[in-house]
């Protein structure tokens, strides 16, 4: 199997380490101008360095050469059997239009995370692909200084769902190959898009930061500070509407913190709570402004799909509401305007419950 991976930052690049550490051939497909300058130093060197600082990689260093290193769509896209989208979710759309025209039958196309943009990528890609979306990254890292890649942190534990959903075991053949976690599945790309962790706690904990944000000068670090008991009663209040909606959907009951266990955590007798401690201390610093993609990406594409699904099944929406008005106060600027929402995923207006249960499985 051939890879091409799309999004050139720091989840694509260490994704892109692990599979050429395993040995597969990879490719990278720069399509924005975000960390052009350490994506043209890769171009003219041939490869790039990785410190895998993980309990797993115990420290390894090593340089990964991609087979292609590419701003060429067409070339870049007719390389890889599985195509991973690792771009913002709210380039979806751009993404799904710019690889339309090369994409062939028989492809994987991988989008971390998904938030359901599947049904963004069939609208405009007219051939018979299989689609599979993660709720988060199997590894967690950034690029450091324009000089290496630093991978800091390692989900034991990574889910994914596929559409259709009767091409699981296929997607799964393949994907538990490539990463030694990524062996779970979700009953459908909804519930992965709802476990995602992005859309709970990060507009949540900008908004109950800002000011400690602007007046840090840079020296926050949200996960360590942001969630005190009190903000972490509004992520259980936000979870017991969400769980609502899920188990509309055939799905069982799973709150954040239970979720972020089973994610991060190999023993799961231990405390949800204690193991989103162990998390929050070796968590990256920041961010460190407010007109960040923790707004401006995950309250648009994440809480946006949200709320529009949870208003057809009943759930009260007025905490996830109140956080969009919020952080739309915050930045200057209407989050609802273009969001994603399951009418524009299916095209209609008048989307009835089993409509969403058909467009997510078949």
């Amino acid at each position: 199997m051939k890879f091409t991976i799309i999004g050139c930052g720091n989840s694509g690049l260490i994704h892109a380490a692990k599979l050429y550490e395993k040995g597969y051939e990879v490719a990278l497909l720069k399509t924005s101008n975000t960390n052009g300058r350490f994506f043209d130093q890769i171009k003219v060197e041939g490869f790039y360095h990785v410190k895998d600082d993980t309990l797993q990689g115990g420290g390894k260093e090593f340089d990964v050469h991609p087979a292609l290193i590419t701003r060429d769509v067409k070339s870049a896209v007719r390389f890889g059997d599985v195509i991973m989208v690792m771009t913002t979710t709210s380039q979806h759309e751009f993404v799904a239009q710019l690889i339309s025209p090369y994409v062939r039958d028989g492809q994987i196309i991988v989008l971390v995370p998904g938030y359901m943009g599947s049904l963004i990528f069939r609208k405009y890609i007219k051939k018979d692909v299989t689609y599979s979306e993660w709720e988060t990254t199997a590894y967690n890292g950034r690029i450091m200084d324009s000089s290496y890649v630093r991978i800091s942190f390692y989900n034991p534990r990574n889910a994914f769902s596929v559409l259709p959903v009767a091409r699981t075991p296929e997607v799964m053949a393949v994907l538990s190959k490539c990463f030694d976690n990524t062996k779970y599945t979700r009953k459908h790309i909804l519930e992965s898009a709802f476990h995602n962790p992005n859309m709970i706690v990060h507009p949540i904990g900008i908004l109950f930061s800002a000011s400690r944000i602007e007046y840090s000068n840079g020296e926050f670090w949200m996960y360590r500070e942001a969630f005190t008991p009190s903000v972490v009663n509004v992520i259980k209040a936000f979870d017991v509407e969400k769980n609502k909606v899920l188990q509309a959907f055939g799905c069982e009951p799973l709150d954040y913190f239970e979720a972020a266990k089973w994610r991060n955590e190999e023993d799961l007798s231990i405390d949800p709570m204690t193991v989103f401690r162990s998390f929050a201390d070796s968590s990256n610093k920041g961010p460190s402004f407010i007109n960040h993609r923790y707004l401006n990406e995950d309250v648009p594409m994440g809480l946006g799909l949200y709320i529009s699904v949870a208003k057809l099944v009943g759930a009260d929406t007025s905490i996830q509401e109140g956080i969009v008005a919020l952080s739309s106060a915050l930045l200057g600027k209407d989050l609802k305007s273009g969001a994603r929402t399951i009418q524009y995923l299916l095209g209609k207006e008048d989307v009835m419950l089993e409509d969403i249960k058909k467009a997510i499985t078949e």
